[in-house]
């Protein structure tokens, strides 16, 4: 029925010290002895709220509904300054709920608090009153406004941290699978083979055929430097992704993360070097990252070509630059020194539009 404890538990523990303002006033400003029980009543339904679980909706509802009431009869009917206890309803909806300013929580917090201000306006005499009660709800709004832009920007934090990590151990996962398929193709077969002349030279050995072992062991001679052979190219060939490669893992990354990817690329891998290819797909990495983790947008474009230069327009519709110092993305400024590259923010934002050309040589 009850949830377990959370670290943050502590602070709402500590929001009860002020309840001993309205048992104090019991003894010292002449409140009715009977406000004593609703007040404890308050402190225990708050702390049953704190820690009840989600499942009893309709339970939360009835005590949510307690807490409210509370605050607007001790406001309205016992003391004025008891509107400051619309803080407790306040951070129950941004850290305990986390709920939206359109939830039926939200709305009824909203309408309780008008309800007391609303009364001070219409019928206190004191002007100093109705400036008190306006500063207390401007205060408490703002509070709450605040908490939740705060709470909605840690979510939003911890969604894109959660995706990078899905995102790094599919990528992880695809170039694993892809160095097993390398592998597989190119050594699958030759060891078969292997296996294959050892067995045969094993039965000539046995018939003393010797003119014929020398031939197998001749050929297993032979099979096994083309292997060596062949393996060192494949490390050769892991070093470097080549760019179809990278732009397929790019458009699972973007799609992963929600962002719908359109590519254009006019290049074959053929057309360039594997340690240009391999500069280029950095690149696009990071500007993808960006985009990923930075960018919130919902498209995203990638147009590749070459002519005399190679030349990437990269663009999405996301927040974009908030304004232009000349120190943004300075690693990706830094790769294309080494090839002898340019980069142009032609569009800040709405799209954010990226130029990039650059020789198909690295220094």
């Amino acid at each position: 029925m009850f949830r377990s404890r959370q670290k943050n538990d502590i602070l709402f523990y500590m929001a009860l010290v002020f309840l001993l303002f309205p048992i104090l006033g019991i003894f010292w400003f002449d409140y009715p002895v009977w406000t004593i029980f609703p007040t404890i009543g308050f402190a225990l339904v708050y702390l049953v709220v704190v820690h009840l679980k989600d499942d009893y909706q309709t339970l939360l509802m009835l005590l949510w509904i307690y807490l409210l009431g509370y605050i607007v009869y001790m406001a309205l009917v016992i003391e004025g300054s008891i509107i400051w206890f619309f803080f407790y309803p306040s951070n129950l909806l941004v850290w305990r709920f986390g709920d939206s300013l359109k939830s039926y929580r939200a709305i009824s917090f909203l309408i309780c608090l008008s309800i007391v201000v609303g009364r001070w306006l219409l019928f206190s005499n004191s002007f100093v009153s109705k400036m008190n009660a306006i500063v207390v709800a401007v205060f408490i709004l703002t509070m709450t406004y605040s908490q939740h832009k705060m709470q909605v920007e840690e979510a939003m934090k911890s969604e894109i941290e959660r995706q990078n990590v899905y995102i790094n151990t599919l990528a992880a996962e695809n170039e694993r699978n892809r160095i097993g398929r390398d592998l597989h193709d190119t050594l699958g077969h030759t060891f078969a083979l292997i296996s294959l002349k050892s067995e045969l030279a094993m039965k000539l050995l046995e018939q003393k055929n010797m003119d014929k072992v020398r031939q197998e062991l001749s050929e297993l001679h032979d099979i096994s430097q083309k292997s060596m052979k062949d393996v060192r190219e494949l490390i050769n060939q892991l070093k470097y992704r080549t760019l179809s490669e990278e732009i397929e893992t790019l458009s699972e990354m973007l799609d992963l993360s929600g962002v719908v990817v359109s590519v254009e690329n006019q290049i074959l891998d053929e057309q360039l070097s594997p340690k240009v290819q391999s500069a280029l797909t950095m690149i696009l990495r990071e500007l993808v990252t960006n985009v990923i983790k930075h960018a919130e947008a919902s498209t995203c474009q990638i147009r590749l070509r070459k002519d005399d230069r190679i030349i990437l327009h990269f663009s999405d519709d996301g927040r974009g630059f908030p304004k232009i110092t000349g120190e943004e993305l300075q690693s990706i400024k830094g790769r294309l020194v080494q090839m002898e590259g340019t980069i142009d923010i032609v569009s800040s934002k709405h799209p954010t539009m990226i130029k990039i050309e650059m020789e198909d040589k690295v220094l």
